[in-house]
């Protein structure tokens, strides 16, 4: 009975909106995601839905479901991602077949990496360009190591 596939598509839709109800459950930058006793509430609240479908289910059962769902949305919405990157025009981007992608697109600034910030920080003009050789003196304002091989 755990297998999504044989879920109902009314029980998956109120599984996930009671998810969405619980930032502390997938919201990371919430200052709720590390409130243990937040956490097990919500976990309580899903785990009565699941019952409904399945008296014998417990929390790992909620967790299972949760990264289950999840990991599917995050599959498809790598594919989104990919072709927007592909340079495909908008026509041609990925169309989600994931019947619920829509119900966890508010789950999708966590999936998505954000971008890095580098903190080795070289100013262009103390890059010689055209003879590729950094100098003395830029070695040390940046504290770079020559390595030879």
């Amino acid at each position: 009975m755990s297998d999504s596939r044989y879920l109902s598509k009314e029980f998956i839709s109120e599984f996930l909106e009671k998810y969405r109800e619980f930032p502390c459950l997938w919201k990371i930058k919430s200052k709720d995601y590390t409130n243990k006793n937040l956490k097990n509430r919500a976990y309580d609240e899903l785990l009565k839905v699941c019952k409904s479908i399945n008296p014998e289910a417990n929390r790992d059962f909620v967790v299972k479901k949760i990264q289950s769902f999840r990991g599917s949305f995050r599959k498809e919405l790598k594919k989104v991602e990919d072709s927007k990157r592909s340079g495909r025009s908008a026509d041609d981007v990925h169309i989600p077949t994931l019947w619920y992608y829509h119900l966890l697109e508010f789950t999708v600034d966590q999936e998505l990496p954000t971008d890095s910030v580098s903190n080795f920080n070289i100013e262009a003009e103390d890059l010689d360009i055209t003879g590729g050789d950094i100098t003395d003196e830029v070695r040390q304002k940046y504290d770079l190591h020559l390595i030879i091989l």
